[in-house]
């Protein structure tokens, strides 16, 4: 299995027919996917990492992120829409943001697929750090704004999340311009605490940390 990592990430264009969720394992990692690290810790992983893969692919009207982890036993306990996630098991982060843009996308999907749905402006993260106003106030409510789905394999869990570009306020007509992303990991395990990780050359345990991220690089043709 590859374990890459670039400040560039390479989407390809959606198979057409696209392959089915169940077809999600460790065994279709290749060199389009990119591997979560510990980038933060200079190349030494913390015991209890476990390690996983994401990809990004396009569509006319969508990103499309799949996600492969391993571990065992996966589980959360969010039941609906917008709890706070990452304070109750295992979860899978995806950011997303135009390039020069103030605001980002954040998504949390559980194991169980319930999903916490964020549109961050600029200062707003300070803000809620600061006490100064509550996570809700940046909450997306509307169940379908994105979609995903998850399954849990032997030794692993795979989420699927379809994020429209309409989201970003971009059409489908339009062209598409730079955008950045991280892909980031809560990995309970049996701990307490959890193991982080992420796709992103991220230089501190911070998944905020913009000027990390990658810039997608949106192929026309499958390499």
């Amino acid at each position: 299995m590859l374990s890459v990592t670039s400040l560039a990430w390479r989407a390809e264009p959606l198979p057409d027919p696209p392959l089915s969720d169940n077809q999600l394992s460790p065994l279709a990692v290749d060199k389009h996917w990119q591997a979560f690290g510990q980038h933060w810790r200079n190349g030494e992983s913390e015991a209890g990492f476990n390690p996983g893969w994401a990809r990004i692919q396009w569509s006319k009207a969508a990103l499309h992120y799949d996600a492969i982890l391993l571990g065992t036993k996966p589980h959360n306990r969010a039941f609906r829409l917008n709890q706070r996630t990452w304070e109750l098991g295992d979860v899978v982060e995806i950011f997303l943001q135009i390039g020069g843009e103030p605001r980002y996308v954040e998504l949390h999907v559980t194991p169980e697929n319930h999903r916490l749905q964020l549109l961050w402006p600029v200062g707003g993260l300070e803000r809620v750090r600061g006490e100064e106003a509550g996570l809700e106030e940046f909450m997306m409510p509307t169940a379908d704004w994105v979609t995903s789905s998850t399954q849990i394999g032997p030794g692993f869990w795979a989420a699927h999340v379809i994020v429209p570009f309409s989201i970003l306020g971009l059409t489908s007509n339009g062209l598409i311009p730079t955008l950045r992303s991280a892909v980031c990991r809560y990995d309970y395990g049996t701990r307490d605490t959890p193991v982080l990780s992420s796709t992103a050359p991220l230089q501190a345990p911070d998944y905020h940390r913009l000027n990390d991220w990658q810039t997608i690089e949106i192929s026309s043709e499958r390499t």
